[in-house]
């Protein structure tokens, strides 16, 4: 993990950190109709973008990975998924990056930094009237895996707020899908944690999955496949989808009993195998 001050520390030591300043300020009430507020925006993602982490830090961060290991940059800033703010798609993560490139880590590294200040997400911290200078971004470093299924689970039903209820959105390939609000409609489950019931809300109709291209060059890039949904269970295996609900149910349920709260839980399947890559307290 990087933490959260190394985006500033980056900022303070290429000498940029009193031009990002001065924008930040302008961000905080620059005018939406007259674009005052987009080109203070594309100046602040333009410096931000621009700073890139010791070289001795990312040596030892990528140096800690298998050499050809595929890695995901994730975002995980102070100021998502809270209540009234919904974080879905918010910032940026950039999948299928080379361990050992050293020059594109850390562009991805900034990059993702850089997300914190487009002008959806300044908008958004407007209306939840979070001071733009209290925005901060960690990132979060993981080995990419190549999943079939990616998956969100919510411990307590966003709905109607059931707490006996899993809620679970689970989408083909990389999660990225879900995580990015790209448009479509996931599958949806609503699975009882003590009687495992499941009920299906909704079939996904995302029209394409993101993939790793696994022979490719790892350059921040992913394929785009055309979903066929007549060849996912699915969609076409009410057994499968039943056992699959239960099992995701379990684990979240797990995870709430575990960590003491409801949770926020990201995931994805490879194989028969689940993994889990994030769990945070899920905002009621």
């Amino acid at each position: 993990m990087i933490p959260f001050g190394a985006m500033e520390a980056a900022l303070q030591t290429s000498g940029d950190n009193i031009k990002f300043n001065e924008l930040l300020a302008k961000a905080e009430s620059a005018g939406v109709k007259d674009g005052e507020l987009d080109n203070v925006c594309r100046q602040l993602h333009d410096v931000v973008a621009s700073q890139r982490l010791p070289l001795s830090l990312v040596k030892d961060i990528c140096e800690s990975m298998p050499l050809d290991a595929r890695l995901i940059v994730r975002s995980s800033a102070n100021v998502e998924d809270l209540a009234g703010m919904s974080g879905a798609g918010l910032y940026e993560s950039i999948p299928n990056v080379k361990a050992s490139d050293v020059d594109g880590f850390s562009k991805a590294v900034a990059q993702v930094w850089a997300s914190l200040y487009t002008r959806r997400a300044i908008l958004s911290r407007r209306f939840a009237k979070i001071a733009q200078e209290d925005a901060s971004m960690a990132i979060l470093i993981q080995e990419l895996l190549s999943p079939q299924l990616s998956f969100v689970l919510h411990t307590v039903s966003p709905v109607d707020r059931n707490e006996k209820i899993v809620s679970a959105e689970i989408a083909s390939g990389l999660g990225e899908t879900l995580a990015s609000g790209t448009r479509g409609t996931a599958w949806r489950l609503a699975v009882d944690k003590f009687n495992g019931s499941v009920k299906t809300c909704s079939f996904a109709n995302f029209s394409e999955e993101m993939i790793v291209d696994e022979g490719g060059v790892a350059n921040g890039n992913v394929k785009r496949h055309t979903i066929d949904y007549s060849k996912m269970e699915l969609s076409t295996n009410s057994t499968f989808r039943e056992k699959l609900g239960q099992q995701l149910a379990t684990i979240g349920f797990f995870l709430e009993q575990k960590l003491g709260c409801p949770q926020d839980v990201e995931g994805c399947i490879v194989g028969n195998k689940v993994y889990i890559v994030q769990s945070r307290p899920q905002p009621l």
